[in-house]
């Protein structure tokens, strides 16, 4: 009885002691306790991208907004000049031959392949005009030329330079009524490790694929990487850049990853040194996409001579389609009119086959048509990256 008291006796204490050594658990923390929680936490990577992202498309809807109700791109562009996609092609009978020249954008090479279609084959003359073409390049600025009545008509590599000229500190009175190159070929250039050097790459570059290199571009070209790194999320510290020329060679070398370059200007260069394994990150899949090539006019001359206008577009058209249409022919002319540059056959072809998707654009509209659309868009897109200063959209 003692013994079965005594165990009875132990066993409680135990149990009270077991009892006391429990942990309790703790309440779960109020809702309001979590949201303070999480507000303490730093933001991944991702969701840093992702607000900065947010963040730019909002800023560019509210300028395009104000571009289109402001300054719309019909006030300085018209393709009413330009033959329909249907016109046909038939000579005038000349009473007399109108002198017409126009500003290249450039030196005389194969970039003029168009204009020396029409003068070779004759589309200039088949309507009464005799052309002059004035080279453009280093140190020639055929806006000048314009305003002073030396040339009819200017070509403009870079696009963007019609709305600046429009809109700018001392605006000039200029209509754009064609592009010779309706998407934009700007890039950036550089190798695909992965492929070897004599093979062409597949790899389809994105903007993320920039962090941790180096970037070479030209002087005043670094809004371009604004425009990535907020539309895209990249944080400006991760990616090096430093002033280069369009030159491929710092990339060759391996002193550069990638540099700023033209689609149909610096890959041929590379191919030329054996490296076929290029690559480049097209500005226009990405929402970067001026026209190039340009065709600009003073008002003037529209309104006082749309007849002279309408047939140079005309005849200029025909060069532009049989360019695309018969790239072997074209070359052979390139070859003997590109009197600036030493030119082979090849390498005409080659840069058709690089610009001929540029040529024809992707809008289902006739070659050397453009869009109001594209016009405002590029223009927000120039306010936003301080390209261009419209007090009433910043």
């Amino acid at each position: 009885m003692y013994r079965a008291k005594l165990s009875l006796w132990l066993l409680a204490v135990l149990t009270l002691i077991l009892s006391a050594c429990v942990v309790q658990t703790p309440a779960a923390p109020s809702a309001e306790a979590e949201k303070s929680s999480e507000a303490d936490m730093p933001k991944a990577a991702e969701e840093v991208a992702a607000d900065m992202a947010a963040g730019s498309e909002a800023e560019f809807q509210r300028i395009l907004a104000c571009v289109e109700e402001n300054f719309p791109a019909e006030s300085y562009f018209t393709n009413d000049l330009l033959p329909t996609s249907d016109a046909g092609w038939e000579s005038m009978d000349c009473e007399s031959v109108d002198q017409f020249k126009v500003g290249m954008s450039w030196v005389l090479n194969d970039g003029g392949a168009p204009w020396y279609n029409a003068q070779e084959l004759g589309f200039f003359a088949d309507v009464c005009l005799e052309v002059e073409l004035v080279a453009g390049g280093p140190g020639v600025d055929h806006l000048q030329t314009l305003a002073s009545g030396g040339v009819d008509i200017v070509g403009v590599a870079d696009g963007n330079r019609v709305p600046a000229i429009v809109y700018g500190p001392t605006p000039a009175d200029v209509v754009a009524v064609g592009a010779i190159l309706k998407l934009s070929p700007y890039i950036w250039l550089g190798l695909d490790p992965d492929t070897p050097r004599d093979q062409r790459s597949n790899k389809k570059l994105t903007p993320q694929d920039f962090i941790g290199k180096r970037v070479g571009l030209p002087i005043n070209d670094d809004y371009l990487f604004a425009f990535i790194a907020n539309k895209y999320g990249i944080p400006a510290d991760q990616v090096e850049l430093v002033e280069s020329s369009f030159m491929p060679d710092p990339v060759l070398a391996g002193a550069m990853d990638y540099i700023g370059a033209w689609l149909i200007n610096e890959p041929r260069l590379m191919e030329e040194k054996g490296f076929m394994n290029w690559v480049a990150f097209q500005f226009r899949d990405w929402g970067w996409d001026g026209y190039a090539d340009v065709l600009f006019v003073r008002r003037e001359t529209l309104e006082t001579n749309p007849d002279l206008m309408r047939r140079y577009l005309a005849a200029l058209s025909q060069g532009i389609k049989h360019l695309i249409e018969n790239p072997e022919d074209s070359a052979d002319i390139a070859v003997q009119y590109s009197v600036d540059v030493q030119l082979t056959k090849e390498q005409a072809l080659r840069r058709f086959q690089l610009q001929e998707a540029l040529v024809i654009g992707n809008d289902d509209l006739p070659v050397a048509h453009m869009s109001a659309e594209r016009w405002n868009v590029q223009v927000a897109s120039m306010i936003q990256y301080d390209q261009l200063e419209l007090a009433m959209c910043e």
